[in-house]
């Protein structure tokens, strides 16, 4: 373990090299996996689209009996898997026991989300849930057991308390700065009377991860978590404001707060880290939070949020910053192979980098006017869709989502829920 460990020296060394990473990626076009022929994409379309239908139809015929239920979840689980097939996705592509505890993971985790707040939104809830699964990933990849505990819960629940309450344009600059304060006095560690509900929350999530972890034998545990929370604080001064990229670090921020997040969840996973586990998780932390800069440039630059990709729409296109991101991306992956090697992950590593990659795909397409007809057209014979087949699909799965009414008068979100109860898979 490390002696006399400094979680802030850490990052702040931590977030410099990787900014240096970045600075000395490769503008020049990536090196993809083989090309996919116009015929395959049509027939993943041709796929997809059968499944979309059925699937919202079989949404549509979730039973209110409980007892019927369990058939019509076992014959969703089969439905999926059946796609995943057919698209040459199986659970041999991932960790057995990550294949296998995540239902049962995502079913408890939905469930104490429903205790701890009935009234929480479906996207505020599978937000959080999206971390609980990179703390699960985490755990394959440090060869500890894959499952669900009080700090993957109280950690995963903290974004979208604390993140969407900061990016909350209409709370107040003085109001976030107030709850911001009392919010870091009780990651230090002080007992406080909550005011409302809200810090209510905050505060039990905070106790959540106490009753897991002792502060005596875990202080770079909790100095992570003050890390990510100073992290969450500075890139308020990035918003609600476009000004120059000299003016603010806009790439330190993003790299401290991708960083130092998945940082976070590394720790809550293992008490404590190996330099390499540090080293990687603050990595991949960067990694996806330049994803998601990238997924969310257009909505960052009308909220006025500077990240740098969102400063550089309408001036110039996104190519050459998008080629570096790949480049970034398979350097932190070639380092998951040498500080993380061990058989068990290998599956792991080899989804992810395909996850990343897909991930970065989507973004694109999502964004595609913010490119070059050229970068397009050379980027698309790599993606498993016409994307501009996928724009529609999008939009096709918004439309269905918001008209979406069961035949015994459930919500799309209802039925969601009903759907991750534990079945037999």
């Amino acid at each position: 373990m490390l002696d006399n460990f400094v979680v802030h020296e850490m990052i702040e060394k931590l977030k410099h090299k990787y900014m240096k990473l970045w600075w000395n990626t490769n503008k020049s076009f990536p090196v993809l996996d083989e090309e996919i022929s116009v015929k395959e994409k049509k027939m993943h379309e041709k796929i997809t689209n059968q499944f979309t239908n059925e699937l919202f139809s079989h949404l549509k015929q979730c039973p209110k009996n409980e007892a019927q239920r369990v058939e019509w979840k076992n014959a969703l689980a089969a439905m999926i898997r059946n796609f995943g097939h057919q698209l040459g996705i199986n659970e041999d592509a991932v960790n057995e026991d990550f294949a296998k505890e995540l239902p049962l993971i995502t079913h408890t985790f939905i469930s104490n989300v429903n205790a701890f707040n009935p009234d929480m939104q479906l996207d505020k809830m599978m937000q959080a849930l999206r971390n609980a699964w990179i703390m699960n990933l985490l755990q394959v990849l440090f060869k500890i057991k894959v499952e669900y505990t009080p700090s993957v819960f109280a950690y995963s629940m903290l974004y979208p308390y604390t993140d969407n309450y900061l990016d909350n344009n209409e709370v107040s600059f003085e109001d976030k700065k107030q709850i911001s304060k009392l919010f870091r006095s009780r990651l230090q560690g002080e007992q406080l009377e909550p005011n409302n509900a809200y810090e209510e929350a905050l505060f039990n999530l905070v106790g959540m991860i106490e009753s897991q972890y002792s502060r005596e034998a875990h202080n770079e545990l909790y100095e992570s978590l003050l890390c990510i929370h100073d992290a969450q604080c500075n890139s308020l001064s990035r918003n609600n404001e476009m000004s120059s990229p000299y003016e603010k670090d806009v790439l330190g921020i993003s790299a401290e707060k991708g960083g130092a997040s998945v940082l976070a969840d590394a720790y809550l996973v293992n008490g404590q880290l190996s330099e390499a586990q540090v080293e990687f998780a603050f990595a991949y932390g960067v990694l996806l939070q330049l994803c998601d800069d990238l997924q969310d440039a257009k909505e960052d630059l009308n909220n006025g949020q500077m990240t740098v990709f969102s400063v550089t729409l309408e001036k110039w296109p996104l190519d050459n910053l998008t080629n570096a991101l790949f480049d970034f991306a398979n350097k932190i992956m070639a380092d998951l192979y040498t500080n993380l090697e061990h058989q068990e992950s290998d599956k792991m590593k080899t989804f992810l980098k395909k996850n990343l990659t897909l991930l970065i795909f989507e973004a694109i397409s999502q964004n595609h006017v913010f490119y070059s007809k050229e970068y397009i057209k050379a980027i698309e014979k790599y993606v498993p869709f016409r994307m501009a087949y996928t724009r529609k699909l999008y939009k096709k799965l918004k439309k269905k989502y918001s008209k979406f009414v069961s035949i015994e008068g459930y919500t799309i979100d209802d039925v969601i829920l009903m759907a991750t109860e534990i079945a037999e898979f």
